[in-house]
């Protein structure tokens, strides 16, 4: 998750180049970076969340692990958390969607920006992730926030078991994740038209050869 929505070292597109390529409304929840850090917040007290449980099951003559046990799981069935098909299902569709964000990373250099812009000395990246999909970062981004919610809202997971959800600090984090997730989607999948648009506007026939050669824009053979 860290790494897939982390953006590279690069410095932000000034206001020309944002000027360039016009995105949608949602553009400001795509960008911010408060969003990314709760995004990373809630997926990483989920999984010490859990890790704490477990290792606490596993050393229990250890000391504090009943104080550890009743901060971490003051409800429900603690023994019952293991995982599951879901959660290896979850940390495979993650670790792949991270694995393409970072070929986007590493096929546009100082062009990947989380801002929709048109850089100064744009060039037309046609190889790559970028062989397959139109926009494939989409694809990564989508792939990892999903397989979290398959790892650590699953039967048997921590938040599952200790009744997490019940309480107030675990449904104000499941709302302000999916919120956020679901902004973040609907912003990219409107985006991604103004996006083509953009980019056929600046390299014209170029652009349109490769998307006869690439005409699915997240999922080869599907959309």
């Amino acid at each position: 998750m860290t790494r897939a929505t982390t953006p590279p070292a690069q410095p932000p597109p000034n206001p020309e180049e944002r000027a360039k390529a016009r995105s949608t409304s949602l553009e400001i929840v795509v960008k911010q970076r408060w969003t990314r850090t709760l995004v990373q917040a809630i997926c990483w007290s989920a999984a010490m969340g859990e890790i704490g449980v477990v290792l606490a099951l596993q050393m229990p003559r250890a000391p504090h692990v009943r104080t550890v046990l009743a901060e971490l799981c003051a409800e429900g069935q603690p023994q019952n958390i293991r995982a599951t098909p879901l959660f290896f299902l979850g940390v495979l569709v993650t670790t792949v969607g991270a694995y393409i964000r970072w070929l986007c990373y590493r096929a546009l250099g100082k062009m990947f920006t989380f801002e929709m812009s048109i850089r100064r000395d744009h060039r037309l990246i046609v190889d790559g992730p970028y062989s397959l999909v139109r926009h494939p970062g989409y694809t990564g981004i989508l792939m990892t926030v999903t397989g979290i919610v398959m790892m650590y809202a699953s039967p048997s997971s921590w938040a599952r078991e200790c009744a997490i959800f019940s309480t107030t600090v675990g449904q104000i984090a499941a709302m302000a994740y999916l919120s956020v997730v679901l902004a973040i989607t609907v912003g990219l999948i409107l985006r991604m038209s103004k996006e083509d648009a953009a980019m056929e506007q600046t390299f014209g026939s170029t652009w349109d050869n490769w998307a006869k050669k690439v005409p699915y824009k997240l999922v080869p053979w599907v959309y």
